[in-house]
């Protein structure tokens, strides 16, 4: 049987987009092929509370009527009404423009918490076929019946995971093979706000071989025969590349989706920034970033010259709008509070809180979003200054660990110096104050990192990571410095989304 794989990238709550992107394959299919699209494809998501609305079911139904009417063959994913008012994720088999079966998602995730409890995986007959279609949530429940078929196609809106080390295609292969079975597994791409939808659709045929493999973050459809499949070769990208990917399709995604065409973003010559650029580069286009450096008395000069050589690298516009009479007049404004006191964040803060004034002031008045340059090792701990550092339109590093900024940062300059080698090699500092250092402040972060990925990542407890060997006033201070700072987390730019513990969608304690 002819089966067209559909990786496509849609639009939350426009339908009309939608349809006329699925509409397009339809129109160009042959009658005999089976047109598969992901989860969600009618209507986007995720949805939220737009489930709630009536508005959202009545739209997806008229433009699925419509598809109906092109007399294809195909799976599509749209929100469904059911008896009783009960609302439904669901997939419609279409065959020669009938509807003839209909999957409803059984195992719900946090993100269908406003649908009823469906049915599972279908099982029908067509073209002297048995397949069973349905969500890859429910495949497991699906495996217990023991339902003899010929092909199982499974839909999803699965999110990027950079350790993901391809488990699905794994268990999958696994599977085609205990069930004598071809599995179809038919994935968005995409990004909505923090989330990155990875595409990385595939088939694998009953001997669990590898036949046809899309590529992750992009959109593509590929045609395949069950008949006469067989297996292929397909080279995985390293952990490092599928991070920028990723990272570059969230922001591309973001700024397009919201109808932003320009970023501005601050430019200290650390690696924070100078790896965010890089992002915003590729995914923006050179012509649409512009970089801002604001050196204020306690600016190094290699700092300014890491700042200028990273945007001259890259080939973007930058200016230079320097602090300190912006710094000057808040010291004097603040001076009969200040007065007796001896200098502390409050006087740091108020560099980064005109750093970031300056950045909106460019932004709003070239209709430029601002590019957030923290990573999460710092909004772990409380590193940042809120309405200051930690401000943004978007985190592209907020879900990357400083150690993981690193290691980006070397495979970019893989070929060729786009980061300044320096901003790589120096010791990490906000400068906020004379030959400051990160490291006066907080552990290493090969150390830090160490400890952050096994509490906020692997969920180990005080008592778990002190049995791996961990000093113990090490962990009582990380421990508290990630407790305290959770309001600060609850205010700072949001962060595309790479694990599952990212802190704007995932990871969240209580504020007190």
């Amino acid at each position: 049987m002819k089966v067209n794989i559909c990786q496509f990238n849609y639009r939350t709550n426009d339908c009309k987009s939608n349809f006329d992107k699925i509409k397009s394959v339809l129109d160009k299919s042959d009658a005999e092929v089976l047109n598969v699209f992901s989860e969600l494809s009618v209507c986007g998501a995720p949805l939220f509370d737009l489930t709630l609305y009536k508005e959202i079911y009545e739209s997806s139904s008229v433009y699925g009527e419509m598809l109906c009417q092109t007399g294809k063959t195909f799976i599509v994913g749209t929100v469904a009404k059911g008896e009783e008012n009960y609302n439904y994720n669901a997939l419609v088999f279409v065959a020669d423009g009938e509807v003839v079966a209909l999957s409803t998602k059984r195992n719900l995730s946090r993100f269908d918490s406003h649908f009823t409890q469906g049915n599972g995986l279908e099982v029908i007959k067509h073209k002297g076929k048995t397949i069973a279609f349905g969500f890859i949530e429910d495949f497991e429940s699906f495996i217990l019946k023991k339902i003899k078929t010929d092909i199982i196609i499974l839909c999803s809106n699965q999110l990027f995971d950079k350790d993901d080390k391809e488990e699905n295609l794994r268990t999958l292969s696994f599977y085609a093979r205990q069930l004598n079975a071809d599995i179809v597994f038919v994935n968005r791409v995409g990004a909505e706000g923090s989330f990155i939808f990875s595409g990385g659709s595939f088939i694998v045929n009953k001997q669990g071989d590898t036949c046809e493999k899309l590529s992750l973050f992009e959109e593509e459809t590929t045609l395949a025969d069950t008949d006469a499949m067989k297996a292929k070769k397909f080279v995985p990208l390293c952990y490092e590349e599928k991070i920028f990917k990723a990272g570059v399709l969230g922001l591309r995604d973001y700024f397009r989706k919201n109808n932003i065409k320009k970023a501005v973003i601050g430019l200290s010559g650390g690696i924070d920034s100078a790896v965010a650029v890089v992002f915003g580069a590729e995914a923006l286009g050179k012509e649409n970033v512009m970089g801002v450096l604001m050196p204020s008395k306690f600016s190094s000069e290699h700092s300014l010259i890491d700042a200028e050589k990273s945007a001259k690298n890259l080939g973007i516009n930058y200016l230079t709008v320097p602090i300190e009479d912006i710094f000057e007049a808040s010291l004097k404004t603040m001076q009969p509070v200040f007065e007796g006191t001896e200098p502390n964040t409050a006087e740091e803060n108020l560099q980064a809180r005109a750093r970031c004034m300056i950045v909106m002031a460019i932004g709003n008045k070239t209709g430029a979003a601002m590019l957030n340059t923290s990573n999460k090792s710092e909004s772990a701990v409380g590193y940042g200054t809120l309405y200051g550092d930690d401000s943004g339109a978007l985190s592209v590093l907020g879900d990357l660990y400083k150690t993981d900024v690193y290691r980006v940062a070397k495979w970019i300059n893989r070929e060729a110096e786009i980061i300044p080698d320096n901003s790589i090699k120096k010791a990490p500092s906000a400068e906020l104050r004379f030959n400051q250092k990160d490291s006066d402040t907080l552990p290493e972060y090969d150390v830090l990192d160490e400890i952050l990925v096994d509490y906020i990542d692997n969920k180990l407890s005080f008592s778990e990571l002190l049995s791996k060997g961990y000093d113990e006033k090490l962990l009582q201070r990380v421990f508290r410095l990630v407790k305290i700072n959770e309001w600060k987390r609850h205010q700072e730019a949001p962060a595309l989304r790479y694990s599952k513990s990212c802190f704007t969608t995932d990871y969240k304690q209580p504020i007190s």
